[in-house]
């Protein structure tokens, strides 16, 4: 066993070698001949395809009366098998809120293939990239490389520029492919202050930090405030040869656990050397969320919008059952949800009112003011949704939430709500929230609740059969309850030709007039759909 234990060391350093001996260079436009040349990256032989460097760096420029953040970044990859052409499609995430937008510019982006004995480079051509919006503050610009092919050397690079300092650009050193070499270089200014969280792995493979020496920069008036003069503080990351981030079944999120680094704005100081922080815990953060204009006092005015749209006097002298029910009844009666997460409302109620639409946290928000104009205590609880990643709760970090639902106490039992899932009954949250844990907002006090699914959902299939003259003659009957009743509602619903879409087949003929669907509309029942064919 020692034996085959020390042979195994041997092989893992002899790769580690290969790797690193061979001349993969770093530098934009210049290919090695080891990178045309390489067929199979030796710590991963079945990689599709692999990074050969991923580098960049984010610094402050002066504005006006302000700074801009500037992020730049360079990568090359190395396709080594036809399923690893798609990595030639390059997304690039660039960010939007209020009057703030990030601009992408400066994009650059060539395959290499030699050829004929000679080394061909195609360029991509600036004209054939388009911009696809993910949600209200996020879009992606996106373009393909041409002329990518197995053995095919593909590099990109471009640059953004950002007015939102408070989330520094983070990075990602892993891949769903192998990374040769991965760095991200912070040039930082005394003004602005940052945390960081490294996730995944323990330290760096390359770790420096110093005070740039070169030329003094400055801001602000000469002489106002004594020496303004100052230095970039750069502090540089690196890893090497990182692993390929696998298919995992039971993972929710990629983000809860590739290796990467988060930053996120901790201390604001001004040129007379006053300073703000910026918040350092959950208490600080509830308190700022509750006084904010679009969550707490969004309900606040929800709640004052109540009587003008439900009969407030007289739901009082029902139940608190019975009120919750007819609230969230008559918000997913008459307001629909534009399919955006976030947890600040992007109208004032009045407006939301009118336009009868929002995302999660106008709709959710707004249900909470009307539980309590009624007399249903209710809070807001925030959360992170499953795609979104899990919560880390030893960092009060605002950006970890991306989503609000309801709490409700009714009749002494805490129950979660989310009225923008129209087709679930009324006590429960879609599975996109079902993840962790939620931080609940309210006043003095800091909570957290689990968010883990506490119903069982099942389908049943139902089969009688009668086999005549080579057929047999079906009828089927698929029953759903809870959360796959609501995947049937909200996928199958109850449209003829919906239904039929998605039960059509090849392999058997569908008798039309057979297809009948029960309980679309009562939630507390399970979703039944019948048929009948012949195979």
């Amino acid at each position: 066993m020692v034996k085959k234990t020390n042979l195994s060391l041997l092989i893992l350093a002899l790769s580690n070698l290969i790797v690193n001996g061979q001349n993969f260079l770093k530098e934009f436009g210049k290919i090695a001949k080891d990178e045309i040349e390489l067929t199979e990256y030796a710590l991963d032989k079945d990689a599709e395809a692999v990074v050969l460097f991923d580098i960049a760096k984010s610094y402050f420029v002066k504005t006006s009366n302000t700074f801009d953040v500037v992020f730049e970044r360079t990568t090359r990859i190395k396709v080594l098998s036809e399923s690893g052409i798609k990595w030639a499609e390059v997304e690039i995430p660039f960010y939007h809120e209020g009057n703030i937008y990030e601009k992408v510019y400066d994009i650059e982006a060539s395959s290499y293939n030699f050829e004929n004995g000679r080394l061909n480079k195609s360029t991509y051509d600036a004209s054939n990239t388009y911009d696809e919006k993910k949600n209200e503050y996020w879009n992606i610009k996106k373009f393909a490389i041409p002329n990518v092919k197995v053995g095919s050397v593909i590099e990109f690079r471009y640059k953004i520029n950002s007015q939102y300092k408070f989330n520094f650009r983070d990075w990602e050193f892993q891949w769903r492919i192998p990374v040769v070499y991965s760095e991200y270089e912070a040039k930082m200014i005394p003004f602005y202050e940052y945390t960081f969280i490294l996730q995944g792995a323990s330290k760096f493979d390359i770790y420096e930090s110093y005070e740039d020496k070169g030329i003094p920069r400055h801001f602000g008036s000469p002489g106002a405030y004594g020496d303004n003069s100052y230095y970039d503080m750069v502090y540089k990351f690196g890893m090497e040869n990182v692993p390929a981030f696998g298919e995992e079944e039971f993972i929710s999120s990629i983000n809860d656990y590739i290796i990467k680094l988060d930053f996120q704005l901790s201390k604001f100081h001004r040129l007379d050397g006053t300073h703000t922080e910026i918040i350092t815990t959950w208490e600080d953060l509830i308190k700022e969320l509750l006084k904010h204009q679009d969550f707490g006092k969004y309900i606040t005015k929800s709640e004052k919008l109540a009587s003008k749209l439900l009969d407030v006097d007289g739901l009082l002298e029902k139940s608190e059952n019975e009120k919750f029910n007819i609230v969230l009844d008559y918000v997913k009666a008459n307001f629909n949800w534009n399919n955006h997460n976030d947890k600040f409302a992007t109208k004032t109620p009045n407006q939301f009112v009118e336009d009868k639409f929002g995302n999660c946290a106008d709709i959710n928000l707004f249900t909470i003011g009307l539980l309590n104009s009624v007399g249903v205590e209710s809070y807001p609880l925030i959360l992170s949704t499953r795609e979104h990643g899990k919560i880390k709760i030893d960092y009060p970090f605002s950006h970890f939430f991306n989503y609000v639902i309801v709490l409700a106490n009714v009749d002494g039992k805490m129950i979660l709500a989310d009225a923008t899932e129209i087709l679930s009954m009324n006590d429960r949250i879609p599975p996109r929230c079902i993840n962790d844990k939620g931080l609940i907002i309210k006043k003095d006090k800091v909570d957290w609740i689990g968010l883990d699914c506490m119903f069982t959902s099942a389908i049943s299939t139902f089969l009688q059969m009668d086999i005549k003259d080579n057929n047999i003659a079906v009828d089927l009957l698929k029953m759903g309850t809870e959360y796959d009743a609501l995947y049937f509602r909200n996928s199958y619903t109850d449209k003829f030709e919906n239904v039929k879409q998605k039960i059509s087949t090849n392999n058997y003929s569908i008798n039309d007039s057979s297809i009948q669907i029960q309980n679309y509309l009562d939630k507390t029942k399970p979703y039944k759909l019948r048929y009948s064919f012949t195979i």
